[in-house]
């Protein structure tokens, strides 16, 4: 009986300490993925246009935060009084934002690109378009002050996606959004399935959300985008997903008003949409912006 005794104890006290170690692992991971996304720092350098031959003024605003960021305005040759407002991923400083105002000053329009908040300073993190979303309404509210600017578009991508559809859904300044893969739910490419699995994912990514809220100051209670993009109807909305991220832009399309438009980008890759199919991808932004803003012109 006391042979039994220890025996069982000592299985218990195995399986007390594996599960323990799994546990233990699961936080450490969950905090380090957390961690990563909030401390990306800074993405590539402070660049404008003018490396493209297009003009470009330097101009600071501050922010909602009280800090403030440096960004470049290139004034539009056929569109001057329409600026679009184009922010690139992740903590990119403005020359992640380049090749797509580019395209867009090519077409004539004027552009505002600023750095990321963590390329001013590297204590403010990355929050995945959540406080970046404060820092566009601010870019917003810099444009507005200028008194050379009629009408404002946005176009994001992943972050700068989300800080879009967010920020349009509190101003109607912003007139016209082009989102670029960003998702439908906070860490995930949109939430469907069952099984054992599917829970597990669902309790791993909230305890991932609960550290980076942690971690960014952020409440665990963010605003997804799925709830808030049928807001943004009657202005137009266009959705570029790659083929590997389609589920989200489908779900992100589902609950859009209209007018809307969802462009899945066979055989692309998250921010892969311009090098999989260049030519078609100028062509949908800028047809989709001057369908907006024709009357300008």
């Amino acid at each position: 009986m006391n042979k039994l005794l220890k025996f069982t104890r000592a299985i218990l006290l195995v399986v007390t300490l594996s599960v323990l170690t799994v546990l233990g692992i699961l936080v450490f991971s969950a905090w380090g993925y957390a961690f990563y996304i909030s401390h990306s720092g800074c993405q590539g350098i402070h660049d404008s246009l003018a490396s493209r031959g297009y003009a470009s003024e330097p101009v600071e605003f501050t922010t909602s935060g009280g800090y403030r960021l440096r960004g470049w305005f290139s004034r539009g040759s056929r569109y001057p009084q329409v600026t679009i407002i184009v922010l690139p991923g992740m903590s990119g400083d403005t020359q992640v934002a380049l090749a797509d105002s580019e395209i867009l000053a090519h077409a004539g329009y004027s552009t505002l690109i600023y750095e990321h908040r963590s390329c001013a300073n590297p204590a403010l993190l990355h929050s995945g378009g959540y406080l970046e979303e404060g820092d566009l309404l601010s870019a917003v509210q810099y444009l507005d002050s200028r008194g050379d600017v009629r009408h404002i578009g946005v176009m994001g991508f992943s972050t700068g996606g989300t800080a879009a559809l967010l920020a349009a859904a509190v101003t109607p300044r912003i007139e016209a959004v082009i989102e670029k893969g960003a998702p439908a739910h906070f860490l995930g490419d949109g939430q469907s399935g069952s099984g054992l699995t599917y829970q597990f994912g669902i309790q791993y990514q909230a305890l991932v959300l609960k550290f980076f809220a942690m971690q960014t100051g952020l409440s665990s209670g963010v605003t997804e985008n799925v709830d808030v993009i049928g807001s943004l109807s009657p202005r137009p909305l266009l959705l570029i997903h790659g083929g590997n991220e389609a589920d989200s832009g489908q779900i992100l399309y589902a609950k859009a008003g209209d007018p809307k438009e969802l462009w899945i980008v066979p055989g692309a890759g998250h921010g892969e949409y311009q090098a999989v199919n260049p030519q078609e991808y100028a062509k949908r932004i800028v047809s989709f912006f001057d369908g907006v803003f024709s009357a300008e012109r």
